[in-house]
């Protein structure tokens, strides 16, 4: 790839620069270098905030001293190329900028940061740019009948910002990470070097494959595709116990049904959900197997939400919200707003409402006109309600349904004026010491499975693009979810993934109460999923030569509080003993609570990842603030 371009792009009036050529975005490098300037470059920002943006990155007040890059200028796919090493693959290059699926803007930019950038994100511009389906990789690579051989759960990232972190779909046959043949990266000089795996700098590539943007810019990646395939496959939800696909806790005694382990190591793709609360320990397994390119073949997409995608993300919104601000009730009017506001739920909301209706035994749901005092009524008649809801759990199940038609249905003045009530705080007081107990006949509005727990299939069959991110239908401002995500390496037999499940058991359990139970799970779920072994990079998590489980901890990001010192800190130390390593884009441990080297000191080449740092970036143009405290650099 050639490019003469040399002017250091300008910066736009959203503080940001917006380079079109590998020449334009060396210049910047090599002018922030010059001036003592930091630089970053910014993807999907999909990762956690602070470890994607410069020290002081603000909305409209980004200063002069900082440079702040998005790629949405350089995203150019070049026409593949035969691979002479590998008969049968095809080296593609692409600018770092091009995302691997579509990426739309959204009109509210929920950003992973408990600490907020601004008073509100709606009002916040985003350097999260559009990509379209017909601009993808992902897209283009099916056109020329070629496929990657692994995707995550989504595809909104950038190829650069997918890759920067370690991230990795649920497999343990095949990795990303191996399919990366070569990238152009401009190091902390301006200067531009072409690193491959048996080229003349081996650590750096090493180094520079997963390295949070320290280790230069990534300026294209040369990827090895394969033939493209379809997947076939089957999402099975039930109660843990009649799982018919997993003896997830390892007491069935069942040859036919595989161990956990067995199950992840011998299914192509797959991901599991497990909701652990109180009385309801339910389990979505999602698993798939390939499938030979067949054009004829009739198609099935897989619904990660069967019945109004749109309309039960939108209640499940509402509910989340409530019960992440049950002391707090002032919270709760902005991300309504936002659940309002929008598009499709403005175009469909009025849909949902009957749905909610045909309830005996309780007062209508106060209209949009409603009097203040006839929303007294009603809040006074659902205070009296939830007093007899410990003996009659279907009493809180249909008040929720209530709750979630006037969230929606209300005129914000009449929120407004409901949500400062002294009442609503008792009537909210009195929801929360109820939850624990009754959370299974909250969640069971949202987690369907059959009579008892019994399980329900779906079968799908899709091309791998479409069907291996199956995360792309959960809409990031309705249902907006952050994470930590701890991944553990295991040879087969060793007993550490059946380990793992059996220590958050015991952590679910607490001292055998509800309120203790749902202290330790929260309302949400836990994902659980593989990744292969890799041995090309010394920064991914599933660095060396075993293959890792993973634990996703997920927080619902409109919760009062900070999940890295409320809710994180207590898996972390549970499974402890198991050496877990961290995903760097999601939530890492305050280093004061967990020093780094506890981290860092469980990848193998931590050390000449941290030399070869040094050497490409000694002026430290790339390094913020954030990743010296999290690294110990």
């Amino acid at each position: 790839m050639t490019d003469t371009t040399k002017k250091v792009s300008e910066r736009g009036a959203d503080g940001l620069h917006h380079p079109t050529t590998e020449a334009a975005l060396a210049a910047l490098v090599r002018d922030a270098q010059s001036t003592g300037k930091q630089l970053r470059v910014f993807g999907s920002t999909h990762s956690v905030w602070r470890a994607i943006v410069t020290d002081s990155f603000a909305d409209n007040n980004t200063p002069a001293s900082e440079v702040a890059v998005v790629l949405d200028q350089y995203t150019q796919i070049f026409e593949p190329v035969a691979d002479p090493a590998h008969p049968g693959m095809m080296l593609v290059e692409v600018q770092a900028g091009c995302h691997l699926g579509a990426s739309p803007r959204r009109p509210v930019q929920a950003r992973i940061d408990p600490q907020g950038v601004s008073a509100r994100d709606d009002l916040a511009p985003s350097p999260w740019h559009v990509g379209s389906w017909a601009e993808s990789l992902n897209e283009k690579l099916q056109g020329w009948k070629l496929a990657l051989s692994d995707l995550g759960g989504i595809t909104h990232q950038t190829v650069a910002g997918f890759l920067a972190t370690g991230s990795s779909g649920g497999t343990t046959k095949w990795s990303i990470h191996a399919a990366i043949a070569a990238m152009r990266i401009i190091d902390g000089h301006g200067n531009v070097t072409v690193l491959k795996e048996d080229g003349t700098d081996p650590e750096w590539f090493r180094a520079a494959g997963v390295a949070m943007g320290l280790c230069g810019v990534v300026s294209t990646v040369t990827l090895r595709c394969e033939p493209t395939y379809d997947i076939v496959g089957t999402e099975t939800i039930s109660s843990v116990a009649k799982c018919p696909c997993i003896d997830f806790y390892g007491d069935r005694r069942d040859p036919a049904i595989p161990s956990l382990e067995s199950f992840l190591l011998t299914t192509d793709y797959t991901r599991l959900m497990w909701w652990p609360q109180w009385n309801f320990d339910r389990l979505v397994v999602w698993q798939a197997q390939r499938a030979p390119f067949d054009p004829d073949r009739k198609l099935k997409p897989y619904q990660e939400i069967a019945t109004l995608p749109v309309l039960s993300q939108m209640a499940a919104s509402v509910v989340y919200t409530i019960l992440g601000n049950l002391e707090h009730p002032e919270r709760m009017l902005e991300q309504i707003r936002v659940v309002r506001a929008h598009p499709e739920v403005v175009a469909r909301g009025a849909e949902l409402v009957p749905r909610l209706r045909g309830l005996r035994g309780l007062p209508a749901v106060p209209q949009p006109s409603a009097r203040h005092e006839d929303i007294l009524s009603w809040i006074t008649a659902l205070a009296k309600a939830l007093e007899e809801a410990q003996r009659d759990p279907v009493t809180m199940g249909a008040w929720w349904l209530q709750l979630i038609e006037l969230f929606i249905t209300a005129a914000d003045e009449v929120l407004a004026f409901l949500l400062q009530l002294p009442l609503i705080k008792e009537v909210f007081g009195l929801l929360g010491s109820l939850v624990p107990a009754h959370i299974d006949a909250i969640l069971s509005l949202f987690v369907t499975s059959g009579p008892d727990g019994a399980p329900t299939v779906q079968d799908f069959s899709d091309r791998w693009y479409f069907g291996l991110p199956m995360d792309n239908q959960m809409d990031d401002l309705l249902l907006p979810t952050w994470f930590t995500e701890l991944w553990i390496p295991f040879t087969p037999g060793d007993g550490k993934v059946q380990g793992v499940i059996d220590a958050m058991r015991t952590l679910f359990q607490a001292n055998g109460t509800p309120e203790g139970a749902y202290a330790a799970t929260g309302a949400f779920a836990f994902e659980l999923y593989a990744a292969k072994a890799d041995e090309t990079f010394f920064m991914s998590p599933s660095t060396g030569s075993q293959n890792v489980f993973r634990v996703d901890v997920f927080w619902f990001a409109k919760n009062a509080g900070d999940p890295v010192t409320d809710f994180y800190p207590q898996f972390w130390k549970a499974l402890e003993r198991f050496d877990y390593r961290l995903h760097w884009g999601k939530f890492l441990p305050r280093p004061d609570a967990i020093p780094p080297a506890a981290l860092t000191g469980r990848f193998p080449g931590f050390e000449t990842w941290k030399a070869v740092r040094a050497r490409v970036d000694p002026s430290n143009v790339f390094l913020t603030r954030y990743w010296r405290e999290q690294l110990g650099l």
